[in-house]
């Protein structure tokens, strides 16, 4: 399999788990929170911003908005990961830790291989 068709493949993987994370993310503020959290905008906002920054440059594939959509994405596996451990835990705790890891392997290996891919294609010009 070419650089090209692997990064392809690892861009639509990320697309797909970070908007699934977005949504999963809303789900978590306004139905399936936890006891003692109340929906609210503010919180639903806060939550989803820093994401919805790196939405533009991710479908433009711009590598430097993808790797830190990566670093922003440890963030979110922290929350998720403090979540899930809770005594209070609901079963959408552990589908946001894994939509986070996937977010974040899924855009490093786009960065991987489409930077490779890229090399590749100017050297052979």
């Amino acid at each position: 399999m070419s650089l090209q068709k692997k990064a392809d493949i690892a861009w639509w993987v990320l697309v797909i788990s970070f908007w699934a994370q977005i949504v999963v993310l809303t789900l978590t503020t306004w139905w399936l929170h936890q006891e003692g959290r109340q929906p609210n905008v503010t919180i639903w906002l806060i939550r989803i911003v820093p994401l919805l920054c790196f939405a533009w440059g991710m479908h433009r594939r711009n590598l430097r908005q993808i790797a830190w959509l990566c670093f922003v994405c440890l963030l979110y596996f922290m929350m998720a990961v403090t979540e899930a451990m809770s005594p209070l835990r609901l079963w959408i705790n552990d589908i946001e830790v894994a939509l986070s890891v996937c977010v974040f392997v899924s855009a490093m290996l786009t960065i991987r291989w489409q930077a490779q891919a890229w090399r590749l294609a100017t050297t052979e010009q």
